[in-house]
């Protein structure tokens, strides 16, 4: 694209923007409640006029945050939800900037944030009691770096799988712990011999490894 017309595109982008909160105002819909999710759109626009992923990553993150700051500010949701959709929204966006770039750095947060919004969303649920089922989040973050094992393993191999193998683990142990059926005081010893056992293991593979150069 040409300079002439990039400029047009720009100046554009800046008169449908200036027309769109003048808008925005003879609806009483103050500025501020919209100028994330505006510069979001003019950013998301940059993308295609300069190609650079700077201005797609900026502008789909803040059009998601400025989606649920609009949402929020004009009370169609209340303070649970609004950190619900903040972290699924931000998800959402690592996803689409994953599958659009093709890039494994994206996936980390996307299915990371998301599993944090559904839980957040679970969580404010009238009905679910809170200090019994946290250790959701474990089985949450469990799917999460599952699907990423599914969507990544020519890449990364089985190491996502191997996270989502533990956080499973940690989530059903920490189920029956809040259950009763596990007592709370086998943690007191549980932690220093992990912990241990984790020194014991880097040390036995720092040797190995160092051994097989």
């Amino acid at each position: 694209m040409n300079d002439v017309k990039q400029r047009n595109m720009i100046l554009g982008i800046i008169l449908i923007c200036v027309g769109v909160l003048l808008f925005l105002h003879n609806f009483h819909i103050h500025i501020r409640d919209v100028l994330l999710l505006g510069v979001g759109i003019v950013l998301f626009s940059f993308y295609f006029i300069k190609k650079k992923t700077g201005f797609l990553l900026a502008g789909i993150i803040l059009m998601c945050i400025g989606i649920a700051q609009f949402l929020y500010s004009m009370r169609f949701i209340d303070e649970d939800i609004f950190k619900a959709l903040f972290f699924t929204l931000l998800g959402v966006a690592f996803l689409i900037l994953y599958f659009v770039k093709k890039q494994v750095g994206y996936i980390f947060p996307g299915f990371i944030l998301l599993a944090f919004g559904i839980y957040f969303y679970i969580m404010q649920i009238r009905f679910v009691d809170k200090e019994v089922m946290w250790p959701l989040i474990f089985m949450i973050m469990s799917a999460a770096f599952l699907f990423i094992f599914v969507f990544e393993f020519q890449r990364l191999g089985y190491k996502p799988l191997v996270v989502s193998v533990l956080l499973l683990l940690a989530g059903t142990l920490a189920f029956l712990t809040v259950r009763g059926i596990i007592d709370k005081k086998v943690w007191e010893n549980f932690w220093p011999v992990l912990l241990v056992t984790a020194g014991v293991l880097v040390i036995v593979y720092s040797l190995f490894h160092k051994s097989s150069k």
